[in-house]
């Protein structure tokens, strides 16, 4: 089980990450989308999920992440990024729900492009309770 102490905490921001050319080629061609130099609109989960990866790290908060289902995802965008954009990601944790005995992680991730809000991101992963 998750720590409920935890919902509201926001994690310090990465260190800005430079969206490279090829990272969006590379993404929009699994994807079969056109390379246009405009990152597509999915591309910040691989830039997001990483931000609250330090949340795996820390024993307080109890998340094991071989009981994790990705459930949903959504993103606003502010501005348009592309190619070259220099980002970081702040990561906050809105809630956890326990439901029968499993919980409902929802994270808010802004990215900033320098210090303009480009996007937020909303993540829920399902944490499966403990079987025993």
């Amino acid at each position: 089980m998750l720590n409920t102490s935890y919902a509201g905490r926001s994690l310090p921001p990465t260190e800005p990450v430079v969206i490279t050319p090829d990272s969006v080629t590379r993404f929009a061609q699994a994807l079969g989308l056109d390379d246009d130099g405009t990152v597509p609109p999915t591309f910040l989960i691989s830039l997001t999920l990483p931000a609250a990866e330090r949340l795996i790290d820390d024993p307080d908060f109890g998340l094991d992440w071989s009981r994790v289902l990705h459930r949903e995802q959504r993103f606003a965008y502010h501005r348009e990024l592309r190619a070259g954009a220099a980002v970081s990601c702040a990561s906050t944790i809105e809630s956890i729900k326990s439901v029968a005995g499993n919980d409902l992680l929802a994270l808010r991730t802004d990215v900033m492009d320098g210090d303009v809000l480009a996007a937020e991101v909303w993540t829920t992963l399902f944490v499966a309770g403990d079987p025993a």
